[in-house]
């Protein structure tokens, strides 16, 4: 009698170099934030500059927000270590 395969509900392992891109993602976005703070605080205001980095830290959050909605996390408490 032939064995019947059954199919795993449990999530597919995503390829590491989608990991890589997230977390680099994240890496990115805070090393804006930590500029933008060392511009303000740091030898003298330079807010163009701390605003510059601000504005590539949101660039960095906006896309992965963006992966996470094409993964389908929808902000209801699911977080990127459950997709």
């Amino acid at each position: 009698m032939p064995r019947k395969i059954k199919a795993s509900l449990a999530p597919v392992p995503q390829p590491p170099e989608r990991t890589a891109k997230l977390s680099e993602l994240c890496a990115d976005a805070a090393e804006h934030v930590a500029k933008a703070r060392l511009a303000l605080f740091d030898e003298g205001t330079d807010a163009e500059a701390a605003l510059a980095h601000l504005d590539e830290a949101i660039s960095c959050l906006k896309r992965l927000l963006a992966n996470g909605r094409a993964t389908g996390l929808n902000g209801s408490g699911q977080s990127l270590r459950s997709a």
